[in-house]
């Protein structure tokens, strides 16, 4: 992998700026295995992915396509920026896990820091006032309210299809609802629409699909009737 995409893993800002100021075209690279997962991936993508959310800034001012995917016969599953942008927010949001050895009541404790959380959604935002498109699909058709609310998903309370009497004993606390809400709320601001189909083959949309679980409380209540 070339060493501009290194210096992103790494979040070395000083020498990302340091490249982009001798070559501005390096902007537009595409990585190149070894490792064979961001191949073809662009600089953008890469930052987001890992949280270098200052990086990303530094790339979208330098003209970074906020749209950018790779092609789909390089990979079965590719996603565009946007969706790598989401899955950062989502997953640095404030979400409770399990704490081990600690008494009942100390059974949980926070992830992420309120600025992990506000940072990665200050990237989304960014992207999102750069012109990323709020329709833009995945390689299975996708949509980027979807890709939001698979990852939720991961990290709220579950459920369980076959025992409804059963309560997850992950509280949701009022910092991770607070996280969520203004990230789906971004999305569903910009048009993002709940009766997307989840993927191109799935029968139900989003706002279906997930109406029964704790993602539900953050789709538009008319969404899921």
């Amino acid at each position: 992998m070339q060493k501009l995409f290194k210096d992103i893993v790494a979040g070395d800002l000083d020498a990302v700026h340091a490249r982009l100021a001798k070559d501005p075209g390096a902007v537009a690279l595409t990585a190149t295995a070894p490792p064979k997962k961001y191949t073809d991936q662009s600089p953008l993508q890469v930052a987001y992915r890992h949280g270098q959310f200052e990086i990303a800034e530094l790339l979208l001012e330098q003209g970074a396509d906020p749209n950018y995917i790779e092609h789909a016969d390089r990979d079965p599953w590719v996603i565009p920026v946007l969706h790598h942008a989401i899955m950062a927010a989502v997953m640095r949001s404030r979400w409770l896990r399990p704490t081990r050895l600690a008494p009942p009541e100390e059974a949980w404790t926070t992830r992420n820091s309120a600025e992990t959380a506000d940072a990665a959604f200050a990237g989304l935002q960014l992207l999102l006032e750069s012109g990323a498109d709020i329709h833009a699909k995945n390689s299975y058709g996708g949509s980027a309210l979807g890709r939001a609310a698979i990852d939720a998903a991961e990290i709220l309370p579950k459920v369980k299809y076959n025992d409804p009497d059963w309560v997850d004993p992950k509280p949701l606390n009022p910092e991770l609802i607070d996280d969520l809400t203004r990230i789906f709320d971004a999305l569903l601001e910009r048009g993002a629409d709940p009766d997307d189909k989840l993927n191109a083959g799935e029968d139900l949309s989003v706002a279906e699909y997930f109406g029964k679980t704790a993602v539900a409380r953050f789709l538009p209540a008319e969404s899921q009737r």
